[in-house]
């Protein structure tokens, strides 16, 4: 790992939907959006540290070029959060290094190839629209533990910004093949089957009302 200075590379909403789309072909209208915020959050609006779109942590057996945050080294002079992060830091709870890349595409290249390869429910959930579940996906896999309930509403609100950007893309694909297959996983074959003949049955036994008999025209008095 080559420790290199953190360097500002500050990017417009529109260049990060463009270097998603490069980084992810074929990108929903959902995922898109929700990433977007996600990346929106991670580098307080679109101001990059040498590329790294999610802030994506560097270890030791990082091959690459990494930059060390502010809290890697510390005096009796530095506030206390910073103070409090390097203590976590000396724990291997807060990062010591992160990932350093030589373009955005790059980095957002990089932060797609770690979502899919380490984050897999996180893209599961985003392309639900629901940035609860996605906040809570992105904790629960150990994206980083401050995705609590409280950045629920900070999310949602990036989620509507940015979601005139994305709503030219198309929405995920399945629609109601997708919630169907849902169903069948939630409550098993048998009963999804048992479910759709009783309300076939109901359909079927339903009385049929009755029809009265015109009467003829040449019907006799």
């Amino acid at each position: 790992m080559q420790i290199v200075p953190a360097v500002t590379t500050p990017i417009t909403a529109e260049q990060a939907r463009v270097l998603l789309v490069a980084a992810m072909p074929g990108i929903d209208r959902n995922t898109g959006t929700l990433l977007h915020a996600l990346v929106w959050l991670e580098t307080a609006r679109g101001q990059l540290q040498n590329g790294n779109a999610g802030n994506i942590t560097a270890s030791d057996k990082w091959g690459g070029s990494a930059w060390r945050p502010p809290w890697y080294t510390v005096d009796a002079s530095s506030p206390a959060h910073m103070l409090e992060l390097h203590a976590q830091m000396l724990k291997g709870k807060a990062p010591s290094a992160f990932r350093a890349y030589g373009s955005a595409l790059e980095g957002f290249q990089d932060f797609a190839r770690v979502l899919r390869a380490q984050f897999a429910p996180v893209l599961t959930a985003a392309a639900t629209g629901d940035a609860g579940a996605f906040v809570h996906a992105l904790h629960d896999t150990g994206y980083s533990d401050g995705y609590t309930q409280a950045v629920v509403p900070h999310m949602t609100s990036l989620q509507h910004e940015l979601a005139p950007l994305w709503q030219s893309f198309p929405p995920p694909a399945g629609g109601a093949g997708a919630g169907a297959f849902a169903f069948l996983k939630e409550v098993g074959v048998e009963v999804a089957v048992a479910i759709v003949a009783t309300v076939v049955l109901s359909h079927i036994n339903k009385p049929k009302p009755k029809r009265r008999r015109r009467r003829l025209a040449a019907e006799r008095h």
